[in-house]
């Protein structure tokens, strides 16, 4: 927690600036004597003369009123001075007492007292500590990452590892690029409270960025030992074993034993996060293997925006079909129509039998008839769909003979 020169020259700076700030408030004046007394300590801060500005800043201290907000200023200063070099016990006794007169600004005494908690973190006082900054973020709007991690780091130390896990788990998921360390607090934390389905799942985050870590690899197989899953262990160990684990291989291996284990959704979750960590590099192939494990989980929605992807990619009219017949399950009908259409002009054979069957009865659900009746006449075409296709050929024309009995009918009544 060391502050660079160039940190307290900034700080004190700011601290000097407080007199055109709030020029217009009498309360929150320095007079030229303070004022040029504190930027002379700030010069000799910026210039390594620590002791000088020490000397100079208590001599101060004596020189203004107490309670006073010059006086709260000068601790503040003197405060920074302190810890710059590690003296946080004075530090914080310090800040504390600029605090404590509440002579400063509401801006300002709300900037010290993240500045005091972390002063008595690093001076080991992790209950004081934590409770400052609990109050800190009670009136923060929007705290950065770096006070969640330094929160949850607090937290683990003195082993209230609810509280770590929850500023810890804000951190990763405000961050795109969270440190592996986040991740290992939050394994840990889980690993305390017996939460080992939690910790699983913290573990396979960390071999999808770190495939290359046999550790989280012994771990994982050691907590599903825990679980008493013997299969999912000794995979996960030959895997570690056998495998380069550098290699996206290792990762895809693990993929496709989530599928064999009938666990499609945890093969896709990895599989995605390998993706977009640059793991696992992303192709069609592996684009359709995402699509088939979102299926397979019954994940329709999350399936159909990958096959999406994959359409814009593969020019063959597969991709196209497959995209089709979801949005027909979604019974998002209207979307499926230029789908179905692209892709059995695409396709041949058995595939384009399917497209136009498909075809015909998403315009059939619209009651688009006569388009309907075009696509299963298409589908007629080809062996598999005949049978099929004829039945529904049937059925649209039974409906149009009756549209056309009941429209002549009504037309004669009127004319009668």
């Amino acid at each position: 927690m060391k502050l660079s020169l160039i940190k307290i020259a900034l700080l004190s700076f700011l601290l000097l600036s407080t007199n055109a700030v709030w020029a217009e408030d009498s309360e929150y004046l320095l007079t030229e004597k303070t004022y040029k007394a504190l930027s002379e300590a700030q010069e000799l801060m910026a210039e390594d003369k620590n002791s000088a500005a020490e000397t100079k800043l208590k001599a101060l201290l004596g020189q203004v009123k107490s309670g006073s907000y010059e006086m709260a200023v000068v601790q503040q200063t003197l405060g920074y001075l302190y810890s710059s070099q590690e003296k946080y016990k004075k530090a914080s006794d310090l800040f504390q007492k600029a605090l404590d007169s509440k002579a400063l600004p509401a801006k300002v005494s709300h900037d010290l007292n993240y500045n005091l908690g972390q002063l008595l973190l690093a001076d080991g006082q992790y209950k004081k500590g934590i409770a400052r900054l609990e109050k800190w973020f009670n009136t923060e709007t929007s705290p950065p990452n770096s006070a969640h991690v330094l929160m949850a780091s607090a937290y683990y130390r003195v082993k209230q590892y609810k509280g770590a896990i929850k500023h810890i788990s804000i951190a990763i998921k405000r961050d795109k690029s969270a440190k592996e360390s986040w991740y290992q607090v939050l394994l840990s934390a889980h690993l305390e409270l017996k939460q080992y389905k939690s910790a699983i799942k913290v573990l396979e985050t960390l071999i999808t960025r770190y495939p290359y870590k046999k550790n989280y690899w012994d771990q994982l197989a050691g907590l599903y030992l825990q679980q008493n899953k013997e299969f999912s262990a000794v995979s996960v160990k030959m895997l570690a074993q056998r495998l380069e684990l550098g290699s996206p291989k290792t990762l895809m291996n693990l993929i496709d034993m989530y599928g064999y284990l009938q666990i499609p959704y945890k093969a896709a979750q990895m599989l995605e996060t390998g993706m977009n960590k640059g793991v696992i590099k992303t192709n069609v192939k592996i684009l359709n293997k995402l699509a088939d494990n979102w299926l397979a989980a019954k994940e329709t929605e999350k399936a159909a925006k990958v096959l999406k992807r994959i359409t814009q990619l593969d020019n063959s009219g597969k991709a196209d079909l497959k995209y089709g017949r979801i949005l027909f399950e979604l019974e998002q009908w209207k979307s499926a129509i230029p789908v179905l259409s692209e892709c059995a002009n695409k396709l041949s054979g058995e595939k384009a039998g399917q497209a136009y069957l498909l075809l015909g009865m998403t315009q059939f659900h619209l009651n688009n008839l006569p388009q309907a009746k075009k696509a299963f006449k298409k589908a007629t075409g080809f062996t598999k769909q005949r049978s099929q296709a004829a039945r529904w050929l049937q059925h649209i024309n039974n409906q149009l003979t009756e549209q056309n009995s009941g429209e002549s009918e009504t037309t004669e009544a009127a004319t009668g």
